[in-house]
């Protein structure tokens, strides 16, 4: 059987053509980017890692040696660059991501519309631009590509994607040792080697991911094009030899700063973290993965599957015995059905569970087209890079167990799925029916484009219905982003307030602890943290060495000011920070042995940020400068509406005295 597309669907490279389309998705981001507008990022979780890490790095402190790090160092040692070259500030980090994300953008319309046709490669940059680029389906804000949770998988995906990209191109040159496309076609394999190399610098999934698509690419460009004797080794030798460049560069130079043992440590990334804190064990992972309620999981991975075929079927139908006259009124018929449906009936929330078991039987498709192509330009330019996309897509989808989603982690892992899967039904699907002598393909791409376009609308209404509650100012300068307003929540203006009252009364050389998390507080006042330890969480506790760990820091270096924020951490299966004896005990035994409170702002059961100073008789104390003094009334309104939280200071004199 011949997988041969209509030539309607041929590549049409013009340059014209080209930046029109560019043009497109460029308005698009600008749009996106205009109307959300430093409305990305959470005040509190995660984000300030992001700022405050590359920070540090240009004040001579590193990763591993100085700041515990469960990530690879490619990212943060890039945005200190950035910040060295550019000016620390976060408006230096948005503009460095939008250059980015445009990059990514334009790697994914050119891989698809060289591999699909030219319409694939525009439709698949604005789908990815308008689900995942700007997407928030929740009310954290850290699962764009602006200010993302982590930059380590936002990173790590854009150099899978141009190693992707690198590899098709030379699997596209026919090419025998000696020749010019020869040598082109290892120039661009050493290049796809170098990216890989630095995707094995970012996250372990996304590494996996990209070398198992990369390995088989090698395996089937190698089998099935031709390739052999002396130009594979040298061709194998491009590869690896770009591969090694950016670790071993890396090792080199933390070994500069720390011992070699931790310099390759840190150079493995997340992969010694997994090893020794083991996630599956961790209540917030067994929620990400869907193991904590995995027979409800697997029920909507079925049915969902069922709907599927069920609407498969009936289009196939459609396409085997409507005649072809009335395949246009079909489309259209089909395309207002599906919308119809999907908004009506889809959850949106859980309609992605079933991207695993679809991208495992687009795999086999993939593979048999593979085995049965006998032009050797069309595998290289279709088929390969279709498999290795979706072998990449699966591996990173799978990072998501029985939990698929868009919103999330999904917003990277789930993104190479979601394209994939809406590029086959909409454009290869429809192209091989017209293949054969009974379908057009016309009614198959009216259904997908009816899903698809309701997709995109819904979306775009859940994240929007977010960013327009973001009015409240946190920071200063360039640092600021928006946050919710007071009407919805008292977090951004609480936060506020706290650093206008901190930035006037802490004196430049104070250091600042923030517990269990809002790093942000550091980097927006410009105050050092005294301890390798950035945040609190379960996870980041047990990978550091656990709170022992973290009081012994404090001893050898305690802090001048010492901020408590009111954060909920139930996702990881514990109480308050402090209250719940088996999460942050032993660290506010320590702090309230030697500090004593100084401020609150906002309202502890609510949202409270509690400052605390050291006593009189641990000195030496850190005035802090200008700072109102405390009144009875102040405290009590601390104390009183707080009984949790007294109790457990109560325990915690108690256990300190024992």
């Amino acid at each position: 059987m011949n997988f041969n597309l209509s030539p309607l669907d041929e590549p049409d490279m013009t340059s014209r053509r080209v930046w029109q389309q560019r043009a497109v998705l460029a308005v698009l981001l600008g749009v996106l980017a205009g109307l959300t507008w430093r409305k990305w990022g959470d005040p509190v979780v995660d984000f300030g890692c992001e700022l405050y890490v590359p920070w540090q790095i240009t004040q001579g402190k590193h990763l591993y040696r100085d700041m515990v790090w469960l990530g690879g160092p490619l990212a943060q040692y890039g945005n200190a660059l950035a910040f060295a070259v550019f000016g620390v500030s976060l408006t230096t980090l948005i503009w460095v991501n939008l250059v980015l994300l445009a990059l990514l953008t334009e790697l994914i319309r050119g891989y698809f519309a060289r591999c699909v046709s030219p319409l694939a490669g525009l439709v698949a940059g604005l789908l990815f631009l308008s689900l995942f680029a700007f997407g928030q389906y929740g009310p954290l804000a850290n699962y764009n590509y602006l200010t993302p949770y982590r930059h380590e998988p936002v990173r790590g995906v854009l150099l899978a994607v141009g190693a992707l990209c690198a590899a098709t191109h030379a699997w596209q040159l026919r090419a025998e040792n000696g020749t010019p496309a020869a040598r082109r076609m290892g120039w661009w394999l050493g290049l796809s080697g170098l990216l890989f190399g630095g995707v094995c610098l970012t996250k372990l999934e996304i590494t996996l991911a990209a070398g198992l698509a990369l390995l088989a690419g090698f395996v089937v460009g190698m089998a099935r094009l031709g390739i052999r004797g002396q130009f594979l080794w040298k061709l194998s030798g491009w590869f690896l030899g770009g591969t090694l460049v950016l670790p071993v560069g890396f090792v080199a130079y933390l070994a500069l700063h720390m011992p070699l043992t931790l310099a390759l440590r840190g150079a493995l990334g997340n992969l010694a973290t997994v090893l020794t804190a083991n996630p599956a064990q961790q209540a917030f992972y067994r929620q990400v993965l869907g193991l904590d309620t995995w027979a409800q999981h697997v029920t909507d991975i079925t049915t969902g599957c069922g709907f599927v075929s069920l609407a498969g079927l009936v289009v196939l139908a459609g396409e085997r015995w409507l005649p072809h006259r009335w395949h246009r009124a079909g489309a259209l018929v089909g395309a207002l059905s599906s919308g119809w449906l999907a908004y009506r009936f889809v959850p949106w929330e859980r309609f992605a569970k079933p991207f695993p078991v679809l991208l495992a039987l687009t795999a086999v498709g993939l593979i048999y087209a593979v085995r049965q192509e006998t032009d050797r330009d069309r595998l290289g330019r279709r088929w390969l890079p279709l498999l290795m996309w979706n072998l990449l897509a699966l591996v990173l989808i799978g990072r998501l167990g029985l939990a698929a989603r868009l919103y999330h982690y999904g917003f990277v892992l789930a993104f190479p799925a979601f394209l994939l899967l809406a590029l086959m039904v909409l454009f290869v699907l429809p192209a091989v029916l017209r293949g054969q002598p009974s379908g057009t393909g016309r009614l198959t791409s009216g259904v997908a484009a009816g899903f698809l376009l309701v997709c995109v609308t819904a979306h775009l209404q859940f994240a929007f219905y977010h960013y327009e509650k973001k009015t409240q100012p946190v920071g200063l300068g360039g640092d600021h982003l928006l946050a919710y307003g007071p009407r919805w929540t008292r977090v951004g203006r609480v936060l506020a307030e706290t650093i206008a009252g901190l930035d006037q009364s802490l004196p430049p050389e104070a250091t600042l602890l923030v517990l269990p998390e809002g790093i942000t507080l550091n980097y927006w006042l410009r105050r050092t943290c005294p301890t390798s330890f950035l945040v609190f969480d379960p996870y980041y506790l047990s990978a550091g060495g656990g709170e022992a760990a973290v009081v012994a820091e404090l001893e050898r270096h305690p802090p001048d000011v010492i901020a408590l924020i009111r954060t909920d951490m139930r996702e990881y299966g514990v109480g308050w920070f402090g209250e719940d004896p088996n999460y942050g005990r032993q660290v506010m035994v320590w702090v309230l042995q030697r500090y004593e409170v100084a401020q609150v702002f906002g309202k502890w059961e609510d949202f409270g940020v509690v400052l605390f100073r050291r006593r009189a008789a641990d000195p030496p104390p850190v005035p802090m400068m200008g700072s109102p003094a405390v009144s009875p009334g102040q405290v009590n309104h601390y104390e009183s509406p707080h009984k949790r939280f007294c109790r457990a200071r109560a325990v915690c004199r108690g256990l300190s005295k024992s």
